[in-house]
């Protein structure tokens, strides 16, 4: 799979290899003789998640001949534009909070164990899969394979070169998708490169371009666009050597908020969310090229994680990560402590790189 660096993992994170053609083997001998297979996505699954969730579970339905077989995708929520998406395909995603495992787990477009809601002790009964193109996380070592490439702008191209390895075409509505995550996630093709194109051209057939932009638009709803308004006006500014860092705070939107941030005039963002319903923070960073050449906001947001007991991860210029809140702490002091260490771990990174 030329497009894709290909990572096997057969003893739990013990051994790698980009033997492209063995891992295809593998992947459809999973697809052919398991039963029971569960496509997973990270919470408010986006495009590029549903996507290519669609795609793998299309060929496992195809490869796998057997009349009592439970193939399914899950997640604990999806994104409106996800949502509006899958009604247009006739598509269903199972939403529940804690979805029961399988057999087979497929981690898709998902980095880490915080971006979803299962008991990583059951999955130890599992055998993981991971399909994904942000930066590798700890999750590697549960699985026992896994197709990691972040040089790739979408798990859908990711996907799609999956589809072309088993020489399989898949129908209309599964190209229409891949094309979907795809356009998605490379920003309407911003961030597409050479093979993303090539990839468009084969997916594309009999398909409107104009269809797939008209899918992917959708006018902000009022709560996002006061979230965003919000989140500007609580902006706190803070300047590094010429770099302008911005710390800001919501209830909800954080990750389209960080992204509105930088869109104005920030260098860096990190927005907080603090959920005290569901006893968890959230933090959305974004950044812009120029920086993440310095510092990678994947990594980064690690090292945050890390110091705050939770997990996260992501792409050189936009990640996340989500940590516990400690039951009857002050909101706005756990505010102020989460952006202190966000601003205190960037600067030591900006400084030493």
């Amino acid at each position: 799979m030329c497009e894709t660096k290909i990572n096997e993992n057969n003893n739990k994170g013990n051994n790698d290899s980009n033997n492209s053609e063995n891992i295809i083997i593998q992947l459809k001998k999973i697809f052919r003789d398991e039963n029971d297979i569960l496509f997973l996505c990270h919470h408010n699954a986006d495009p590029d998640a549903v996507g290519a969730a669609i795609g793998l579970k299309y060929l496992a339905d195809t490869l796998n001949k057997s009349k009592n077989k439970n193939i399914r995708i899950s997640a604990n929520s999806v994104s409106k534009l996800s949502k509006s998406i899958l009604e247009d395909l006739n598509e269903d995603i199972e939403i529940v909070y804690s979805p029961k495992l399988s057999k087979v787990v497929f981690f898709v477009d998902t980095s880490s164990l915080n971006q979803v809601s299962v008991d990583e002790n059951k999955l130890k009964d599992s055998k993981i899969i991971l399909i994904d193109h942000h930066r590798k996380t700890d999750l590697i070592n549960l699985c026992d394979l896994y197709i990691v490439n972040e040089k790739s702008p979408s798990t859908c191209e990711i996907v799609s070169n999956i589809f072309r390895e088993m020489n399989i075409y898949p129908p209309k509505n599964i190209r229409t998708a891949l094309l979907c995550g795809i356009v998605y996630d490379t920003k309407h093709l911003k961030l597409a490169n050479e093979g993303t194109f090539n990839t468009i051209a084969w997916l594309i057939k009999g398909i409107s371009f104009q269809k797939i932009l008209y899918l992917l638009t959708q006018e902000s709803d009022e709560s996002k666009r006061i979230a965003h308004l919000k989140a500007c006006s609580r902006m706190e500014l803070r300047e590094l050597n010429k770099c302008i860092i911005a710390l800001s705070h919501v209830s909800s939107h954080e990750a389209s908020c960080a992204k509105t941030i930088v869109s104005i005039g920030a260098d860096v963002s990190f927005v907080v969310a603090v959920r005290k319903k569901d006893r968890e923070i959230r933090i959305s960073a974004r950044c812009r090229k120029s920086i993440s050449k310095k510092v990678h906001l994947g990594s980064l947001m690690e090292k945050i994680a890390k110091k705050l007991g939770g997990k996260g991860g992501g792409h050189a210029e936009a990640a996340g990560l989500n940590a516990k809140y400690e039951k009857g702490r002050n909101k706005e002091e756990v505010i102020k402590e989460v952006l202190n260490v966000c601003y205190g771990v960037f600067k030591e990174e900006y400084i030493n790189n």
